[in-house]
């Protein structure tokens, strides 16, 4: 189906207000700035290919946030390297402007549920039963991996703030 100019116009405006989310999710994923960009970019073809099948706009960001999460695990299987939490990268790009450099380091720490839920939640404004769309879990479980990932950033920020 040929998509209107109207509808290509609209798309790329959507596509450059989120692209930060887009890349700063793909990189929760794969820990990796190159792969991170590269899972970003895939999301973007892929979801111009099924835009006429969007039915809701305003659904937009939570959609292609799916998309874009698909490929970065698509991206991780396919290099056969999903990254150990032990070995998450110390020196990783920290996404978007003004981050706090420490946040960031003891988000990229999380279990890897408990760090997607944290990034769709405070980095992107998601709210819970959006997450639960883009994640294929219940509300309940957004809910619980936040409750888990602000008590585990707690003991972390502690830790660090003790020393």
């Amino acid at each position: 189906m040929e998509i209107q100019e109207r509808d290509r116009t609209w798309f790329c405006e959507e596509i450059q207000r989120c692209r930060t989310s887009l890349y700063r999710l793909a990189l929760s994923i794969t820990a990796n700035p190159e792969d991170a960009a590269e899972a970003a970019a895939e999301a973007v073809c892929r979801a111009y290919e099924k835009f006429p099948q969007l039915r809701d706009r305003k659904k937009f960001q939570p959609w292609i946030l799916k998309i874009t999460r698909n490929e970065a695990y698509a991206l991780c299987r396919h290099r056969s390297r999903m990254v150990p939490l032990e070995h998450l990268m110390e020196d990783a790009a920290v996404p978007g402007p003004n981050l706090d450099d420490t946040l960031w380091r003891a988000v990229e720490r999380l279990p890897q549920e408990q760090r997607e839920a944290v990034v769709l939640f405070y980095y992107e404004d998601l709210p819970t039963e959006a997450i639960s769309r883009v994640t294929g879990v219940s509300p309940g479980a957004v809910r619980t991996r936040l409750s888990r990932a602000r008590e585990k950033l707690r003991r972390m920020l502690e830790v660090n703030h003790g020393e």
